[in-house]
Formats: C-alpha cells, sequence, structure tokens
C-alpha cells in the first residue's frame, strides 16, 4: 500500500476509492465497501480495510461531524443524495471490524510507527458515527 499519512484518505486504496465515488456517486458504492469488509470472517485484506477507512471517515463528513479536512469530497456527497438510515451503523460496525479484528491495515499502521495517530483518527471517527 502506498501510505502517504495515517489520515483516512492518505492511500492509494483510499484515493482509488474515491475517484470511482466520483465518477459514479453513490451510497450504495459506500454500502458495498463496508460490506466487503465482512465477507471473509478470519481477516480484512488491505484493500478492503483501507477503503472502509475512508468511507467511514467520508460518512462522517456527510453527517456534519467531522474535523477531518475534505473540502473537496462535499461535492461528491451533495451527487449522492439523502443518505440510507442504516449506513451508520454499517459504518460503525466496519470501522470497528478493521480497528479490533485481524485486519491487514491495523497490522500495518501498527509495524509502521504511525498506529496512535491512526488509532486517535479511528477514534474520532467511531465517535462522531
Amino acid at each position: 500500500m502506498g501510505v502517504w499519512s495515517s489520515g483516512p484518505f492518505d492511500n492509494d486504496d483510499a484515493a482509488d476509492f474515491i475517484m470511482e465515488l466520483e465518477a459514479s456517486p453513490s451510497w450504495g458504492m459506500v454500502s458495498d465497501v463496508f460490506k466487503d469488509v465482512f465477507r471473509h470472517e478470519d481477516y480484512v485484506e488491505l484493500p478492503e480495510g483501507a477503503r472502509a477507512y475512508a468511507a467511514a471517515a467520508l460518512v462522517t463528513v456527510a453527517i456534519g461531524k467531522s474535523d477531518i479536512s475534505a473540502q473537496d469530497y462535499h461535492m461528491i456527497i451533495a451527487d449522492m443524495g439523502a443518505m440510507p438510515e442504516d449506513l451508520l451503523t454499517l459504518a460503525k460496525s466496519a470501522i470497528r471490524r478493521i480497528s479490533t479484528g485481524d485486519s491487514e491495515i491495523r497490522e500495518l499502521y501498527l509495524d509502521s510507527g504511525s498506529y496512535s495517530e491512526w488509532a486517535e483518527t479511528i477514534a474520532a471517527i467511531e465517535k462522531a458515527l
């Protein structure tokens, strides 16, 4: 994974997700990202974890409870329309899964030396949700 920082939009998988969302704005796509985290019971691979991290942060921006710098994402959010009610619950479950379960993104941040920054951002996202 090309990681640029510990922020939710600061890796290649998140950037790819945002580009896909710009091309086809849909809360359904965001929901699918969260559901991908649960497709494998034992382990969450990096792409799924990184995309869920970004998607959860995007949801906090959409509900107005984020201090994450995301000015570029407001147009995408506006294009998606009203957010489905069940998306918050799905986002919470996905963020817990990647931050406390067996997940490659968590392992990489543990090994990177920037785990505490990542964990703080995860906690802020979870609190906002």
